[in-house]
């Protein structure tokens, strides 16, 4: 006889799930004898929660497809928050299958138990806790129809063990059948609001255009938002947590760069213009605040379009409009009259401004040679992963992007998402991949290589190792002694045994080398049949 955790595995199945990312405890034993009994769900195994998560993040960043995960428990759960958080910034579709202990020992604080809905309640978009097995089914509905909508994100279902394991005696409701009718957003912009913004494209005055991961999501809007800027004569930005590129490659005279995170620096770049329009980006979000508060947005108007409220900053002189992104993107480069010059129009004093200086550009003896070979060497159809965290700006610099989704950035700011996610896009096999991790980063992630060894899975990971945590060290340059504290080293890590014991094959470099003597070591290392790794030391 059927149990609850086969009709959640059947009901999965008709939604065209293909794969449970999980790492498996004693509250999923239900769940694992119940994938045991059938075969169109396969389970993919990882040796912690930190790589699961980051695996199904990766993979639904890149397909936008609802991605499963099965965790343990709370001691489970705790372990998966901070890739989960990750997954939250990057509005990825995840269902969260969380295990929980029978519910007969609620009262009991029974071994693996906790309150997981207060746990993981501010890292998701919504929480089902399953405490009747009547309310499995409609849960599992609304939850499901929950992640069709953008912005996406992760929703949970808290599943006790005793639910699951319990038998299903001639359930004849429908919706076990039914499929979930897809959700459909009509917030079309009006034909008003759409000519208002084409007028204010039109003014011959400063405007900065500043672009958000979510309104370059659907690669089929990109030729719109070239319109847009370009017919603003706009400077165009990326926010300053991007975590893709933008439409415009870096040599487009209207494409600044990504926008500061340090609001002094914010404020300095933005200063210049008279109006800011945000699409689908948080450009209010900086990384610290200085002593000398710069509201930047005191000198200007600022006009903001987003398909969620949550993301508006109600500022001074700033009108908001709520509207699907690409609807409202669309609409406006179908109302703009043909012939639009591809050439911004210079507006005396701002491009010395808002450009990045050289000083801003330089890196530590011998890097800069590196990053521009290696952006050489990857091919535009690869997709890179990035968590090189101090490496971050010297990569982009020289990674000229034309393909559309070929490069995903941590969201979140919770180390050990890169190799997963490398290794969850993997699973689609649709082109190669290559995570670019610093050594610190990589330390939280290795977890994930085993699961790619298992499935030999072709994906490249490049740990550029400057032995600590640079990132600080950059935010701190007068200060030695507190240099001294964030080295790793002494011990200094050990790549070789640590990584063979994960069956990775590994190549190790150091500079500075010539770019010939690097482009050997690559070869090599992108040849290789299933994943493999090369550390690549900073000599300091």
């Amino acid at each position: 006889m059927a149990n609850y955790a086969d009709y959640l595995l059947m009901w999965l199945t008709r939604q065209g799930v293909t794969r449970i990312f999980g790492n498996p405890g004693t509250t999923e034993l239900p769940l694992i004898e119940a994938l045991a009994r059938q075969s169109q769900i396969e389970y993919v195994l990882g040796l912690h929660e930190t790589a699961v998560c980051a695996m199904a993040d990766g993979l639904a960043r890149l397909t936008r497809h609802i991605q499963v995960v099965s965790l343990h428990a709370a001691p489970g759960l705790a372990n998966a928050e901070a890739m989960i958080y990750n997954a939250a910034f990057s509005h990825s579709p995840l269902l969260l299958l969380i295990g929980q202990q029978d519910t007969r020992l609620s009262y009991e604080r029974p071994f693996l138990g906790a309150d997981l809905k207060d746990m993981i309640k501010p890292l998701v978009l919504d929480v089902w806790d399953i405490t009747d097995p009547d309310h499995l089914l409609r849960s599992l509905r609304q939850a499901w129809a929950r992640l069709q909508v953008e912005p996406s994100g992760p929703v949970a279902l808290i599943l006790p063990m005793n639910i699951l394991s319990q038998s299903v005696e001639n359930n004849e409701d429908p919706l076990w059948q039914a499929p979930v009718v897809p959700v459909r957003t009509t917030n079309q912009p009006s034909q008003e609001i759409i000519e208002e913004f084409v007028s204010l494209l039109a003014r011959p005055i400063p405007k900065a255009l500043v672009i958000g991961d979510r309104a370059v999501t659907n690669p089929e809007v990109l030729p719109a938002l070239f319109r847009v800027a370009h017919y603003g004569h706009c400077d165009v930005f990326s926010e300053p947590f991007a975590t893709q590129l933008t439409f415009l490659p870096w040599n487009d005279g209207c494409y600044y760069g990504r926008l500061p995170r340090q609001e002094k620096d914010l404020a300095r770049r933005l200063a210049p213009y008279r109006h800011v329009i945000g699409l689908g980006t948080e450009m209010f979000r900086v990384f610290t605040r200085d002593e000398d508060h710069l509201p930047w947005w005191d000198q200007a108007q600022v006009t903001q379009v987003d398909s969620d409220v949550r993301y508006f900053h109600y500022a001074p002189g700033t009108t908001s409009i709520l509207s699907s992104l690409d609807a409202f993107i669309i609409g406006v480069a179908n109302d703009l009259p043909d012939g639009i010059p591809c050439e911004p129009r210079a507006v005396s004093g701002i491009q010395d401004l808002t450009r990045p200086r050289a000083e801003e550009w330089e890196t530590r003896d011998g890097t800069e040679q590196f990053w521009s070979s290696l952006a050489s060497w990857i091919s535009p159809d690869m997709i890179v992963v990035d968590e090189s965290i101090s490496g971050q700006n010297a990569l982009l610099r020289h990674l000229q992007r034309q393909e559309p989704k070929t490069y995903y950035a941590q969201a979140g700011g919770s180390l050990g998402w890169g190799i997963g996610a490398a290794v969850g896009m993997c699973f689609d096999q649709g082109k190669p991949v290559i995570a670019i991790v610093g050594d610190g980063s990589a330390l939280f992630g290795l977890y994930a290589l085993w699961t790619a060894a298992q499935y030999q899975l072709p994906v490249r990971v490049l740990i550029y190792d400057n032995h600590g945590y640079q990132i600080l060290k950059d935010q701190l340059p007068d200060n030695p002694r507190a240099h001294s504290l964030l080295d790793i080293r002494g011990p200094t890590i050990r790549w070789q045994p640590l990584l063979a014991g994960l069956s990775c094959p590994v190549f190790e470099s150091e500079l500075p080398k010539e770019p010939w003597e690097f482009e050997k070591v690559w070869q090599q290392f992108i040849s290789q049949r299933g994943p493999s790794v090369w550390v690549v030391h900073e000599k300091i």
